[in-house]
């Protein structure tokens, strides 16, 4: 190739680049000009999605810039409205004890309607950001991963009791001194199989079931649920009814295969949970 044919080439790229923004000062001036009425078009209508859409399609339309101008000020609002839905989010999860979204939602409506509310904003910078062409999600498959994450990071987080109530205590008790009497180990207090046990207790109680298996979504047995607290468990005993300490343990020896658990050689520690008329005790290795 020439020199020649070269040098052409990178003045008709030049050019092209120097018409992609305002030339002069009054074309700046009328640019900033239609970004702020089409910014101020589009927080007036926030309560009317399909409104908000026609503004969209007028930035693309007018070409430039603009798009670029009026996706700056709509991520301005999106990441103010995440910042406090994170926030919301959070205390919803430590409140309801839940990770399922559907379910998160579903226990608060101003949660749900500002998350709809963020997921709009985020499709309307997705489209400007491509000048309406090939569609992009990449800053709403950004927010739904962030969701996510802090769902699950809330979950993990959350404060766990590292004490037992003085019917738990008795319980936990009753065994070390059954497991003495057999010449086995005592077990240690686990306080993540404490929360362990609780919630499963309250899942029984709030979902009218008695049941190893939990019909709540990511908990569907012992080992899920202590993972879900950051333990792991190897066995579980129930019960339930309007019972003492001693009923309890006892009806756990008088079973066999509750009493394996109770008097498993091999188990290091424990945690016993009791809400309404509901027990729990993890065994670990």
């Amino acid at each position: 190739m020439s020199r020649l044919p070269l040098f052409s080439l990178c003045l008709f790229l030049l050019a092209c680049a120097a018409t992609a923004a305002p030339t002069s000062t009054d074309e700046r001036k009328a640019e900033s000009k239609t970004i702020r009425e089409l910014a101020e078009s589009f927080k007036a209508a926030q309560d009317d999605p399909a409104a908000q859409q026609q503004i969209i399609a007028r930035a693309l339309a007018a070409g430039g810039r603009v798009p670029q101008g009026l996706r700056s000020t709509i991520y301005a609002t999106y990441s103010k409205e995440t910042t406090a839905y994170w926030t919301q989010l959070r205390k919803l999860v430590i409140k309801t004890k839940e990770t399922s979204l559907d379910t998160l939602l579903g226990t608060d409506a101003k949660t749900k309607s500002d998350r709809t509310t963020i997921m709009q904003l985020a499709e309307f910078c997705d489209q400007l950001k491509s000048g309406g062409g090939e569609k992009t999600n990449k800053l709403k498959e950004s927010f739904l991963s962030r969701e996510e994450k802090v769902i699950q990071g809330t979950a993990k987080r959350r404060k766990i009791s590292i004490r037992m109530t003085k019917i738990e205590q008795e319980v936990f008790k009753l065994t070390n001194l059954v497991r003495k009497q057999h010449g086995l180990e005592t077990l240690k207090i686990d306080p993540k199989l404490i929360a362990t046990a609780r919630d499963h207790c309250r899942d029984m109680q709030t979902h009218n079931f008695f049941a190893h298996e939990s019909p709540v979504e990511g908990k569907a047995t012992p080992f899920d649920r202590a993972t879900h607290f950051g333990t792991t468990a190897n066995a579980e005993n129930l019960a339930a009814g309007n019972v003492t300490p001693a009923e309890v343990v006892q009806g756990w020896l008088d079973s066999p295969g509750h009493r394996s658990n109770l008097l498993h050689p091999e188990m290091t520690r424990c945690g016993v949970g009791r809400v309404g008329g509901y027990w729990t005790a993890l065994y670990g290795l």
